[in-house]
C-alpha cells in the first residue's frame, strides 16, 4: 500500500438500538475518530451502554484496526 493511501475503517456495534452512519464521521453515537498515519478508525458507540464502563474500550479498539490494517507506520510497531 502506497504511503500517500489513507484508508478509513468503520468499527460498527452489532445489534445496537440504531443504525450508524457508515459513510461519514457525524453518526448520532458521537464516534471515537483515530487517526493513524496511514489512515483513519473510526470507533461507533454502543447506544445500549454495553461499553459505559470501559472508557478507553473505543480507543483501544481503533488501535488492534490499525495494526491489522497496517495503518500504522514502522516507528509505532511494538518490539
Amino acid at each position: 500500500m502506497s504511503s500517500s493511501m489513507s484508508e478509513r475503517f468503520h468499527v460498527v456495534p452489532l445489534e445496537d438500538w440504531v443504525a450508524h452512519e457508515e459513510r461519514q464521521d457525524d453518526c448520532v453515537c458521537g464516534p471515537h475518530v483515530e487517526f493513524f498515519p496511514r489512515g483513519t478508525v473510526v470507533v461507533h458507540h454502543a447506544l445500549d451502554g454495553r461499553h459505559a464502563d470501559d472508557p478507553d474500550w473505543a480507543r483501544r479498539r481503533a488501535e488492534e484496526v490499525a495494526a491489522v490494517e497496517s495503518l500504522l507506520s514502522f516507528d509505532d510497531l511494538p518490539g
